[in-house]
């Protein structure tokens, strides 16, 4: 019987993968065997002469054959990172992005300069697995320089299994006194005016942080596999034009916004951003919108100045 050292167990999958056309072949090779393994991707690389046994064959290949149906790695592995933190992820939840990042640091940007004031509120909608608002919690008092008294997060979603995830995945990452700043509500984007939520928030929301779904009913045909088949429709179809979850968002929005201080931020389909910030415009009358490119240079956050 042939030994598998990492090494070869490393080539036969990246070639095999390459022949059956998975994306990202050497990416899907090493994360898969990484964890198989409990190494990082680069200690993959300083034991490749490891032997695995044959109890760590049979989970790789579990792994392997799930890859070659396209399912995204992070739902093989039940984990996808964000930030500095790891969350579990399944198929329940959208699989954050790295673009998605890009919001939590344009969130304590707008933030460094307005300290001033006794609690910073900060509401995100649509939280899915959490990553956005966990982040936000676990990184705003160093990245701020405030105790943890000194600001709340709330987060919505309209799927109690997925408020489930994302609550499971603050207690697991949180210490005590940042899970106790952090509130999952479960609603349809927003609590209803007659809600006690409502009525403690009321013109008190300083920052709305929302990656709402944005995909057109045309644009959603032609997105890959991997997405359309495992990712949850509902987290990625808007409607026919894409813009349809952003236009309740602004319309039931403004009886939170505080007056003092407030931004939006939305991550954006960058082909839609002309015409969400003149929607934006009709519907809220902001004092400024600005786009903000991702790493691509593509337009990725669209902020609106309260």
């Amino acid at each position: 019987m042939q030994k598998w050292n990492v090494k070869n167990i490393l080539d036969w999958t990246i070639n095999y993968f390459k022949d059956k056309n998975i994306p990202q072949p050497r990416l899907s090779a090493e994360l898969l065997l990484s964890s198989v393994l409990n190494l990082t991707r680069i200690n993959l690389y300083l034991n490749y002469d490891r032997i695995l046994n044959n109890k760590e064959l049979a989970v790789y290949k579990k792994y392997i054959l799930k890859r070659l149906e396209h399912i995204p790695i992070q739902y093989i592995l039940k984990e996808a990172y964000f930030r500095k933190i790891k969350l579990y992820v399944d198929s329940g939840v959208l699989i954050p992005r790295p673009e998605t990042e890009l919001i939590v640091e344009k969130a304590f940007q707008l933030l460094k300069g307005n300290l001033e004031r006794e609690i910073i509120n900060i509401l995100e909608i649509g939280t899915g697995s959490g990553a956005i608002s966990i982040s936000v919690a676990y990184e705003i008092s160093d990245e701020l320089g405030v105790s943890d008294e000194s600001w709340r997060v709330i987060a919505t979603d309209n799927n109690p299994d997925v408020l489930e995830i994302a609550e499971k995945n603050a207690k697991s990452i949180l210490d005590s006194s940042k899970f106790k700043n952090i509130r999952f509500i479960g609603c349809d984007l927003l609590p209803e005016e007659s809600s006690d939520f409502f009525k403690q928030y009321e013109k008190k929301i300083n920052i709305v942080i929302s990656n709402p779904p944005y995909i057109s009913e045309e644009d959603y045909k032609d997105l890959p596999r991997e997405v359309k088949e495992y990712e949850p429709k509902s987290a990625l179809l808007a409607g026919k034009t894409g813009l349809e979850v952003y236009e309740k968002i602004l319309t039931r929005i403004k009886p939170y916004l505080s007056h003092e201080l407030c931004y939006i931020l939305f991550e954006i389909d960058p082909e839609k951003s002309a015409l969400l910030k003149e929607m934006s415009e009709d519907i809220i009358g902001p004092k400024e919108i600005i786009v903000d490119k991702d790493h691509n240079q593509r337009d990725r956050i669209l902020i609106i100045k309260i």
